[in-house]
């Protein structure tokens, strides 16, 4: 009995360590400025950079949500940011804050569902809309298959990642 126990807190643990939730003040404070799930921040934001701040892909993108700075400049002008400068997604309070709004601008686009807004933020919201209007992928309006590969498994790592911060963090961003 003690054994098992002790076997569970080490694998909690063990999952915390892997899935941090790092930067939870700014997930709560954004997610609810856009009223999006923190969940889906936090996951996007493992799956993004692993909470690295300082993180740039061979694409480009910067910072923790892994913000293009193309993009950056076009979020920072809807939200009426003067001034914007592309290093600014380096700083966890602007990338967060931009994410969060990209991924409602995102979920509002594709009708609050989750997966495809998901698929649009790694592929971009009009391969997206093809892939929605080619029966191939699409069924009723829903994707049924992703074409790109690395598409596809990011979908799955931010559902996994989702899981496991909803469980792991049930109490602490709601």
């Amino acid at each position: 009995m003690v054994l098992s126990a002790l076997a569970w807190q080490l694998s909690w643990l063990l999952e915390k360590r892997a899935y941090k939730l790092q930067y939870s003040a700014e997930i709560k404070e954004y997610s609810r400025e856009f009223h999006i799930d923190p969940y889906l921040v936090a996951a996007v934001i493992h799956c993004e950079s692993s909470n690295r701040h300082t993180a740039v892909s061979r694409a480009g993108a910067k910072g923790l949500m892994q913000i293009m700075p193309d993009t950056g400049s076009w979020i920072a002008e809807k939200l009426g940011e003067e001034d914007f400068t592309e290093d600014e997604l380096f700083e966890p309070k602007v990338n967060i804050r931009f994410g969060c709004w990209y991924l409602k601008y995102l979920l509002d686009s594709f009708s609050g569902n989750r997966k495809t807004a998901v698929a649009a933020y790694n592929a971009g919201p009009g391969n997206v809309r093809k892939w929605l209007n080619d029966e191939k992928y699409s069924k009723g309006g829903e994707l049924d298959s992703i074409p790109f590969k690395e598409t596809a498994q990011y979908v799955e790592r931010v559902q996994r990642a989702y899981d496991k911060y909803t469980k792991l963090y049930a109490n602490e961003l709601g």
